[in-house]
């Protein structure tokens, strides 16, 4: 780097420096803007850092001792990002590969821009259009830089919370490769990444590439994904009554009901006695089927040419074209429904002798049982249970021109363009429509006059079942001993579904930029420009409609979005004092105005300014401050087809779970039908609320005429109530200090404080029934006959395209609104600081001290403008991002010669478990929001080590590197978390996927060869 960040670079990672040189530089006016063709982020003008900005520039000295195997695993070796210490494998749920800044939402209302060389990435993922940086090889970067301030009026959309930019190398000479090798107990992950590049005397080309391999981890490989039963650790018993041998609950024994056996469940055929239907008593650990870490396998190539065809034209252009797959093996699926045995009676949604299934058999402790619900594990002989995938493949380019008007003035215009096109398929995973209809002849759990499908009169059935097409589910399916046929064996993993996402965007910019006048302080500088945006997505599904197999029966679905937005911005830079006028404790002093409008096609428009400040005391001590407005326009996949009511891919109208209701914020609560005490236990019981009951359980039980109970909830797109940008107000203050008198000292701290509005969101079930602001999103119907067809109806949005995807309940108790709207409020404070110390050449070598950390102070959160309330130091009560409060990467480093040893200490300080599966309680204010108690979680310490050694001489293995490199060098595991919480695809129970890794020691040796 020719030119330094304007806040002194933080010791993030291997306590970077802002020019990765040798020795750090300090603070003064002409190393802050040396060179005019250095792009820095956050600033639309080039050569001039952001005024009154904390910039964080990670560089090549940081890549080398973090031996990343891709972008992902570099990054999170920052502090202030969310993910920092969490696993770099697998697509995030909730921001794709995506970094996110301050823990400041995530999911659909991501607050953090992502972009390479200032320009925007294609997106891609599941659904929210955001960004992988993982498509640039490492190879091809230059240094990372980390802006923690809103940045709209630079970028637009999505700087809420800042921008991180991956700055390629503008040019490259010679051939370099880096090859390393990863070990874990059950685990191994391999990289190459290479660079070959030459140049010209007004130019130069490179081509740069990676590939990398990363295995699957599985649950049962790690001891603390694996207990089932936690409760030796402070947790929960997650054990199962989902066992290979069939389980059985008794639901008519000889004709009549037996209460002396009502709701116990027998532990297999054989058993003679039953136990008790709770936790306690179950048997079976399924954890250990599951797949924690997805093998993942990525290559992918980056070409950059440029060229100056004269002193006043320059070009460049750049193609990228990335593949990446992920694997999950399959687990085996769960048979849980009604059986039928000889001389079973019923009513007239049954077909009897037709649904007695041959190979029935009553419990030895009830042998007169002819009705019962089994519950079993339906595992194979051969452990085969498909598998899913994801695969995404990327084709990137860039171009620019900038042609120098004059000795003053550039015009700059700049395109990027991509695809992305991400894909999920499960192939050959469990049927359960196929369990069913082998099991009693239908798809709906034994009643054959309902329909399979959804607001059709699709009836699905099997009948009479023979010992042909029926299901032995009284012997492990995977014993040789069981009776079911070949033919039925196979349809039960027969299912496919597939989820395909294209993306395409345009970004071009056109940008005029110069010197206005000249003050004492220096040149005026201005930037102006204009940008036009488009972007499209379209997602397709495809899966099973509940009639069988999807080669017999297959749901499809397709939603397209469009959206483009039209955007002006300027930037003034002022330089009011500089050291050549010598006033005396201001010798320097700096302004920065900017400010954007931008126009969307589909979600109005908005405008965002920023103002700023640097005042540089004496030299190598500078004091700065930022206010600034930004903004979030949901993502176009969010808002919802208008075309079929709104609907968008994770969105739904169906069938509930039962809520937990207190009487006194709901006081008709004990009208609805079927309202149930819980005791005190948590637990529904058969007693009716009354006006002194405390907590009623509503949506399951029966109505007063028999009828069964339930619930239905929407999830809606955005568009059905109007949804908006998302909004953010940020300021910040700090103080940089690089002390003469100090050579090789940096330190920076700053304290930031950050307003999000409006965030987008889904609401859960849970914040709806505690926050007073959200309440109006459940609507209780005390009819007793439940909500009427009318409410159904419009709850469903059926007149306008919607439809209702499950069977509606016979009384329906209560609708749960959870459609995405801007229903999420924000407050964050907390400081981000940092300190490196380099000493001088020394007898015995040379040494690096540093640290950065990110510690916050206040972090609030409330729903739809009502009373906000604290979650600082939690997790868990977001499901989509943390709060945790401390989180801090310290290095002390050794060279001497061409040797160089390097140890990190990553620490995340302890926390409480705020998800609702925490087993300490949880208290709550008056208006039903968390106040306190949830489980301790302990801190986090990890220690990593490098080692390397560069060949030094005139040998042409000169500058050639040998490395090993650990992580979790004492291999310590995750702390104990109870549940399962993070965005990575499968995480497993017992650690916090957001924060801690669960690989364990990875040992890792490489090789950089430079030629």
């Amino acid at each position: 780097m020719s030119s330094s960040v304007v806040a002194i670079a933080l010791a993030m990672g291997s306590a970077a420096h802002a020019q990765e040189t040798a020795s750090p530089t300090p603070i003064t006016s002409a190393n802050q803007s040396a060179d005019p063709d250095i792009v820095v982020t956050g600033s639309a003008i080039r050569g001039v850092a952001p005024v009154g900005s904390n910039l964080i520039s990670v560089g090549q000295e940081t890549i080398e001792k973090t031996a990343p195997v891709n972008l992902s695993q570099l990054t999170n070796t920052v502090p202030s990002i969310s993910t920092a210490g969490s696993i770099p494998q697998g697509e995030n749920a909730f921001s794709y590969y995506s970094p996110q800044i301050h823990s400041l939402a995530g999911s659909s209302s991501n607050t953090t821009l992502v972009i390479v060389d200032g320009l925007r990435l294609p997106g891609g993922g599941q659904q929210f259009n955001q960004t992988d940086p993982n498509i640039i090889p490492v190879s091809a970067i230059q240094r990372v830089e980390v802006l923690a301030d809103g940045a709209s009026t630079a970028y637009g959309s999505d700087a809420v919370a800042g921008v991180v930019n991956y700055i390629t190398k503008r040019t490259f000479d010679g051939f370099d490769m880096n090859i390393q090798q990863g070990f874990a107990k059950s685990y191994r992950n391999t990289a190459i990444n290479a660079i070959w590049g030459t140049t010209w005397d007004s130019g130069g080309v490179y081509i740069a590439g990676s590939w990398s391999k990363q295995n699957t981890l599985l649950n049962r490989e790690r001891e603390f994904t694996s207990r089932g039963d936690y409760r030796s650790l402070g947790g929960s018993n997650n054990l199962s009554f989902t066992c290979p041998n069939a389980t059985i609950t008794v639901q008519q024994q000889g004709g009549l009901a037996n209460s002396g056996i009502a709701n116990r469940v027998f532990l297999g055929p054989q058993a003679t006695t039953s136990v008790a239907n709770s936790a306690a008593n179950a048997p079976c650990n399924n954890s250990v089927y599951s797949t924690m870490v997805p093998g993942q396998g990525r290559g992918n190539v980056y070409m950059k040419v440029i060229n100056d065809f004269s002193d006043k034209l320059s070009m460049q252009f750049t193609m990228n074209y990335n593949r990446q797959r992920t694997n999950s093996p399959g687990a085996p699926g769960t048979i849980n429904g009604l059986a039928y045995g000889t001389g079973a009676t019923g009513g007239a949604n049954n077909r009897f002798p037709a649904q007695y299934n041959p190979f029935f058999l009553a419990p030895a402790g009830a042998p007169t049982t002819t009705i019962e619900n089994v519950n079993v594990l339906a595992l194979r002989a051969d452990n085969d249970y498909g598998y899913t995938r994801t695969q995404a493949d990327v084709i990137y380019a860039t171009f620019q021109a900038s042609y120098k008007i004059n000795d003053k003035w550039t015009l700059t215009f700049s395109d990027a363009a991509g695809w992305n096109r991400s894909a999920t398929d499960a192939l050959n995973t469990f049927c359960g429509a196929c369990a069913n209809l082998a099991l009693n002849g239908t798809t709906q759990n034994g009643n054959v006059n309902a329909s399979a499908v959804s607001g059709q009169s699709v009836i699905a059935l099997n009948l009479p079942l023979t010992t042909a097409n029926a299901i032995d589910v009284w012997r492990p399916l995977n014993d040789p001993s069981n009776r079911t046929s070949a033919a039925v064996q196979r349809s039960l993993y027969s299912n496919d579904s597939g989820n395909t996402n294209l993306n395409q965007f345009n970004q071009m910019k056109l940008d005029l930029q110069g010197s206005l006048f000249e003050l004492p302080g220096g040149d005026v500088r201005v930037a102006i420009g204009g940008e036009y945006y488009w972007q499209d997505q379209q997602q397709k599904f495809i899966g099973g409609n509940n009639t069988g197999p999807t080669t017999t029966g297959a749901s499809y679905r397709n939603y397209e979005y469009k959206r483009d937005v039209k955007s002006f911005y300027g930037e003034l830079y002022v330089p009011v004092v500089s050291p050549e006028m010598e006033i005396p404790f201001i010798y320097k002093f700096d302004l920065s105005i900017a400010g954007r409008y931008d126009k969307f096609s589909d979600v109005g428009d908005t405008t965002n300014p920023k103002f700023a400040a640097n005042w540089e005391v004496v030299p190598g001590l500078k004091l700065r401050g930022n206010y600034s407005k930004a903004f979030v326009a949901p993502p176009i996949a969010v808002i919802g087809d208008p075309s079929q009511g709104y609907l968008y891919a994770s969105g739904s109208v169906g069938t509930t779970g039962t809520i937990n209701l207190p009487v006194s914020a709901f006081p008709n609560v004990i009208n609805v039908p079927g309202a149930r005490v819980v005791d005190a236990n948590g637990n529904a019981t058969a007693t009716p609320c009354t006006a002194a009951t405390q907590i009623c359980n509503i949506g399951g039980g029966q109505a007063a005429n028999g009828d069964a109970v339930g619930a239905l909830r929407r999830q809606l797109g955005g568009g059905l109530v109007g949804v908006t940008p998302q909004r953010g107000r940020s300021w910040s203050v700090g103080v940089d200090l690089a002390p003469r008198f100090l050579p090789g000292f940096m330190g920076a701290v700053t304290f930031f404080h950050n307003t999000f509005i409006g965030g987008v969101s889904s609401p859960s079930p849970a914040a709806i029934t505690a926050s007073a602001g959200l309440r109006n999103l459940l609507t209780l119907c005390t009819q007793p006959t439940g909500c009427t067809a009318d409410q159904i109806n419009t709850f469903g949005n059926v007149a306008n395209g919607s439809v209702i995807g499950s069977t509606v309940p016979l009384v329906t108790a209560y609708l749960i609104d959870q459609s995405v709207r801007n229903a999420l409020d924000l407050k964050v404070e907390g400081i981000d600081a940092s300190f490196s110390y380099r000493t001088q050449e020394t007898g015995i070598g040379r040494f690096t001290v540093g640290t950065a950390l990110t510690y916050f102070t206040k972090f609030r959160q409330a729903f739809a403008g009502a009373e906000d309330f604290s979650i600082l130091n939690t997790s868990g009560y977001n499901t989509t991002f943390p709060s945790v409060q401390f989180k801090n990467r310290a290095q002390f480093g050794w060279e001497m010669g061409g040797f160089a040893a390097d140890i990190f200490w990553n620490y995340t300080g302890s926390y409480r478990n705020w998800g609702s599966q925490s087993v300490a309680v949880i208290t709550r204010d008056a208006n039903g929001n968390p106040n306190g108690g949830g489980d301790y979680v302990s801190p986090n310490h990890v220690f990593d080590l490098h080692l390397q050694y560069t060949i030094g001489g005139d040998s042409i293995m000169k500058g050639w590197q040998v490395y090993a490199d650990v992580q979790n060098l004492f291999d310590r595991d995750p702390p104990f978390y109870n549940g399962n919480v993070g965005g990575i695809t499968g995480a497993g129970f017992g650690y916090n996927s957001f924060v801690s890794n669960p690989l364990g020691r990875i040992i890792s040796i490489g090789a950089r060869i430079k030629l």
